[in-house]
C-alpha cells in the first residue's frame, strides 16, 4: 500500500459475522455427522444461512447448499484433517501475525475436492450471503454501501494502493445506496486463501485500476511467475510512502521521462515494495502517468518563463500537501514527490526541451478549443 489504513477504519459487521460463521461451522464439521441445523450457529446469521436453500426446482445452489457441499467434502477427510483446517482457520486470525510470517500453503494439505468446495461457499458467502436481508438485519441494518461511505470518511476519497485515482466517483442527490462504490479488494485472494474470503481485515476498497487491472488475483505471499515466496506490506501497519522517490531518465532524449525508485537500502522493505509494484504495476502506473513532463509544467505549474516555473516549483514545495488534502487529490502525493526532486535540479535544461516539443507540436490544443 502506498499510505496506511487508519487505524479507526471501521470493520464490516456483516463480514465479521459471516467470518465468525464459517469458523463455527469449521469446527462443528469436525466430528464425524450427517449434516444438521446444529452445524450452522443458532443465532439470526446461523438462520439467515440455513434459509437461503436452494427451491426444489432451482438450478442455483444458495448458501445453505453451499455449506452442504463442504460438509460432504470435509467427511471424506480424516478427523485429524479437519481439525487441521479448523485450527488452521482459528490460529490465522491475525492477519498483521500472518503478514509478520507469511504462509503460502497454509491450506495444501486439503483435497482439491474439498478445496473447491471451501473455495466456492467463501466465494458465495462474499459475493451473495452478505446482501441477504436477514443478515444485514442481524448486522445492525449497515449495508456494505453505508460501510463504504464510512470508509471514506476515514480514509478519504484517493486509493490508499495507488495515490493516483479516486476509488469511486460521488454524485450529487443521490442517496448512499445508489451512489456507485469501489469494489472491496481481498489483500489475500480469496481463490487462494479462502478461508479469508469475508474475514473483515482482508476487505477494503481500492480503485478499479488497481484491483480489476493490475491485481485481480495475485497472490501476495507467493510470485507465480518466478516460483518464490514473498513478503507484503500489511496496510495497517506499513505503507511505502516514506520509500519512494521520483527522478527524470533519459535526460538527453528529447522530452525527458519520470522515474520511480526506492530510497532505502533496507532489504526486507524493499522486498515488501517490489511486491507492492509487482501486484499493483506501480512503477508502470506512475512513470506512465508522468510520462510527459511538459504536459505537467503546462497543466499543473502553468509557468511562463524559466523563472516563473522555478517559483512555481518553490512554492510548491515549501506547501506540502496536508493530510486532507492527500485524502481528497489524486496525484498529490507523487506531484509533491516530484517538484521536490525538481527543486534540487537546474530547469534550464527541460525548459528548453519544453519549449522545444511545443515548437513541433505547434499550437496548443486547449487554445484552439477555447476559441471555438
Amino acid at each position: 500500500m502506498l499510505f496506511y489504513l487508519d487505524p479507526l477504519t471501521p470493520t464490516f459487521s456483516v463480514f465479521e459475522q459471516l467470518n465468525n460463521e464459517l469458523l463455527y461451522f469449521l469446527e462443528h464439521a469436525v466430528p464425524v455427522s450427517n449434516f444438521t441445523r446444529n452445524n450452522l450457529s443458532a443465532g439470526a446469521i446461523g438462520e439467515a444461512c440455513w434459509n437461503n436453500a436452494k427451491r426444489a426446482k432451482g438450478k442455483e445452489k444458495l448458501t445453505k447448499d453451499k455449506f452442504q457441499e463442504l460438509h460432504c467434502e470435509l467427511q471424506k477427510l480424516t478427523q485429524a484433517d479437519r481439525q487441521q483446517l479448523f485450527e488452521t482457520a482459528r490460529d490465522n486470525q491475525n492477519l498483521q501475525g500472518l503478514f509478520e510470517a507469511p504462509n503460502h500453503q497454509l491450506l495444501t494439505f486439503l483435497t482439491l475436492g474439498c478445496f473447491t468446495a471451501l473455495k466456492e461457499l467463501s466465494s458465495h458467502l462474499y459475493c451473495s450471503t452478505k446482501s441477504l436481508q436477514p443478515v444485514i438485519d442481524a448486522c445492525g441494518s449497515v449495508t456494505i454501501n453505508a460501510h463504504f461511505e464510512n470508509f471514506k470518511r476515514v480514509n478519504g476519497e484517493v486509493c490508499r494502493a495507488c495515490g493516483l485515482e479516486r476509488i469511486a466517483p460521488f454524485r450529487a442527490d443521490t442517496p448512499i445506496e445508489k451512489q456507485w462504490r469501489a469494489d472491496y479488494d481481498h489483500l489475500l485472494c480469496k481463490s487462494k486463501y479462502p478461508i479469508y474470503a469475508v474475514h473483515p481485515n482482508n476487505l477494503f476498497p481500492i480503485c478499479q485500476t488497481c484491483n480489476q487491472d493490475a491485481k485481480k488475483a495475485e497472490d501476495m505471499f507467493f510470485c507465480h511467475s518466478k516460483k518464490r515466496p514473498r513478503v507484503a506490506f500489511y496496510p495497517f501497519t506499513e505503507s511505502a510512502q516514506d520509500y519512494v522517490k521520483l527522478a527524470l531518465k533519459n535526460d538527453r532524449d528529447p522530452e525527458v521521462c519520470i522515474q520511480l525508485s526506492w530510497l532505502t537500502d533496507d532489504a526486507l522493505i524493499q522486498e515488501k515494495l517490489k511486491t507492492w509494484d509487482d501486484v499493483y504495476q506501480i512503477k508502470k502506473l506512475v512513470e506512465g502517468r508522468f510520462i510527459s513532463l511538459a504536459n505537467i509544467i503546462e497543466d499543473e505549474l502553468k509557468a511562463v518563463s524559466l523563472d516563473d516555473l522555478q517559483a512555481n516549483i518553490v512554492r510548491e514545495v515549501s506547501s506540502p500537501p496536508s493530510a486532507a488534502t492527500l485524502k481528497r487529490k489524486p496525484e498529490a502525493f507523487w506531484l509533491h514527490k516530484l517538484y521536490s526532486y525538481l527543486v534540487s535540479i537546474d530547469l534550464a535544461p527541460i525548459w528548453e526541451q519544453c519549449h522545444f516539443i511545443e515548437e513541433e507540436h505547434g499550437e496548443p490544443g486547449a487554445e484552439f478549443i477555447l476559441r471555438g
